[in-house]
């Protein structure tokens, strides 16, 4: 097999796949898996000290902007996601769907230096907060744009490959939400009360993920083990002459695969209903030992029992899912449907306690990091499964168009929770909202 580039000439074995050597190309691939969701991960975990409470707030005092920052920044990052994951599925480009990846990469490295320039140059005050909360909303909603090109088309090359390595992605995914959550943790340590230099080294760190990124997809596409996968696929495609996306081709993928499409949109849907919005916003309780062990810290308190656990277990949980395969594709609905009961859970913890008109059923700090660490378990886990599943439950040629479909039942779902989400804030709030 001969694989032409514009730069180089790769001679590849059609009937020997090449060896992923010291497995360069997997861990390459958990590299790349890092880009996906980072640009989420970095907002919502710097989001409640910088923006809520360094901008938004006044001299310690709830504002418009601050109550409804979180709700705005999941619908702004949502909403334009999930619509780029739709239009991908039909767009067609010249040359490899590789150039989808690389292209919203670049971008988003310039979009984030802009971010960093702000934050460097531009101090709060109280005329500038209505621009600047809507200018930290159009970035949100710019960046998330470019990043839903970028996750959909990463799954599509990454699905001719042998399951594991939709595996790493996720697994990617995981691990840069947790590398982000330790980043925080860290620089919030070392500059306690600074917000303001705490983002800018903050933006930095992860400017230089992202930069990381990029060059991890370089390196990919020059190893033959990447150039074996990829013109196996394409061949497999032309002969079933389903190597161009249509309505015909993609209802044909969807019918075969609609039940993990569900899985997906469900599994991501109760997740994001219940984090961030719910669990930072969630206050400590008044007994517990968890509670007692934690700094009094707001800040330390929220990174520790929100973004640290949700990361640090539903990385373990997709982890566990690369070696252990059950429930098997048949019964994991069963599973995520039941995942649902969670949110009635998280609601009835200290969720908006000063506001709430409800009365609070569990106020005991380990209730509510139980219940976290068993929610993004539960998440990491069944998700990966979910997502492992899709591309394999289809024939051969449709692989590529059923990883593609995930990724956008994916996005639907982060929009769906995020609306959720919000509808669960006003009603908290206002019980008569119906």
């Amino acid at each position: 097999m001969v694989v032409v580039t514009r730069r180089n000439t790769y001679f590849v074995d059609p009937d020997v796949a090449p060896e992923d050597k010291f497995n360069i190309v997997y861990w390459l691939v958990i590299l790349v898996g890092f880009g996906v969701l980072l640009p989420w991960n970095m907002f919502i975990t710097i989001a409640p000290e910088y923006y809520v409470n360094y901008w938004f707030k006044q001299d310690g005092e709830e504002t418009w902007y601050s109550k409804e920052f979180m709700g705005s920044l999941t619908i702004a990052s949502q909403l334009p996601n999930a619509a780029i994951n739709v239009f991908n599925l039909f767009l067609i480009i010249a040359g490899p769907l590789i150039y989808r990846v690389f292209a919203p990469v670049c971008f988003n490295i310039f979009n984030l230096a802009i971010i960093l320039c702000f934050v460097v140059t531009v101090e709060p005050t109280h005329d500038a907060m209505r621009w600047f909360f809507w200018l930290t909303i159009f970035m949100a909603t710019s960046i998330n744009f470019s990043n839903g090109l970028y996750e959909n088309s990463v799954y599509g090359v990454f699905a001719d490959f042998p399951h594991t390595y939709i595996g790493a992605l996720l697994i990617g995914n995981n691990i840069c939400g947790l590398l982000i959550t330790f980043v925080k943790i860290a620089v919030t340590y070392c500059l306690f009360n600074m917000p303001r230099l705490v983002a800018i080294v903050y933006f930095s760190i992860s400017l230089g993920i992202l930069i990381i990124c990029a060059v991890a997809l370089f390196f990919i596409t020059k190893q033959d083990f990447y150039h074996y996968y990829h013109q196996k696929g394409m061949k497999v495609r032309e002969e079933a002459d389903t190597h161009r996306p249509s309505p015909s081709i993609l209802w044909t993928t969807f019918k075969n695969c609609y039940g993990q499409l569900f899985n997906v949109w469900f599994c991501f849907a109760v997740t994001l209903t219940i984090f961030p919005v719910m669990m930072t916003v969630t206050t400590r309780g008044k007994n517990g030992f968890i509670d007692k062990i934690i700094s009094e810290n707001d800040e330390i308190y929220t990174l520790l029992t929100s973004f640290l656990v949700f990361n640090l277990f539903a990385t373990i949980g997709s982890i566990v899912a690369s070696k252990i395969h059950w429930p098997t594709p048949r019964y994991l609905s069963l599973a995520i449907i039941a995942r649902a009961l969670f949110i009635p859970v998280f609601f009835f913890c200290n969720y908006r306690v000063e506001t709430r008109a409800y009365p609070v059923f569990f106020d005991n700090t380990d209730v509510f990091v139980g219940a976290g660490i068993l929610m993004s378990l539960s998440h990491g886990y069944l998700s990966a499964l979910a997502m492992g599943y899709t591309p394999n439950v289809v024939p051969s040629h449709y692989s590529r168009f059923a990883a593609q479909l995930s990724v956008c039942t994916l996005m639907i779902g982060l929009l769906t929770g995020g609306l959720w989400a919000v509808l669960i804030e006003n009603l908290i709030d206002k019980p008569n909202i119906f």
